[in-house]
């Protein structure tokens, strides 16, 4: 079976202000509502809200799912993941590095520097192609596979997110975006 993960991850919030920025990013889905909090034992998780149609793409998901009067929710909790974290897109072959210089794809798996950067937060890697030297979080990945990063919003089980939510979560977030996403 498998969970399918759709992770929105903002690629500029320092480890300082990670928390507040998710506290932030939470409200603003939770004020658009897009989801709503209810109580679960002893605590609070996040689930879809009244306007959850609103943030995905219903068209290419369930037929069940664009029924107006649904009222099952297809969508699994919202969780706020804040810490050096190695976002990715789940199962298949392992990605390419694609350099933010040149475009170009590294051919070489680079698990020394992804191994160093979740371990101290800094790493960089020099592209094969032009030279250009950069630190890992601002490389690419074939796939949108991986994100590295202090803060991810892990949409769990939710139909694929449209571009349009997208776009509207990083500018309430006021820092880029880049969304992961594939079956964990």
């Amino acid at each position: 079976m498998g969970t399918y993960r759709q992770t929105v991850v903002d690629m500029d919030a320092s480890p300082e202000e990670a928390a507040a920025r998710g506290e932030h990013g939470r409200g603003w889905l939770a004020a658009e509502g897009f989801i709503r909090p209810v109580p679960w034992r002893g605590d609070v998780v996040y689930l879809a809200g009244p306007q959850w149609r609103e943030a995905v793409d219903l068209v290419s998901w369930d037929w069940r799912a664009r029924l107006e009067g649904l009222e099952e929710e297809p969508c699994d909790e919202l969780r706020v993941v804040v810490g050096r974290t190695v976002f990715y897109g789940g199962q298949g072959d392992a990605p390419a590095a694609v350099c933010p210089h040149c475009r170009s794809a590294a051919p070489d798996w680079p698990g020394e520097a992804l191994d160093a950067w979740y371990a101290t937060g800094a790493a960089d890697l020099d592209c094969p192609a032009c030279a250009h030297r950069a630190p890992l979080p601002e490389w690419n990945w074939t796939d949108d596979y991986f994100a590295l990063a202090h803060l991810g919003f892990e949409f769990d089980d939710w139909p694929p997110l449209h571009p349009r939510f997208t776009e509207a979560f990083g500018r309430a977030l006021g820092h880029r975006i880049r969304v992961v996403a594939g079956k964990i």
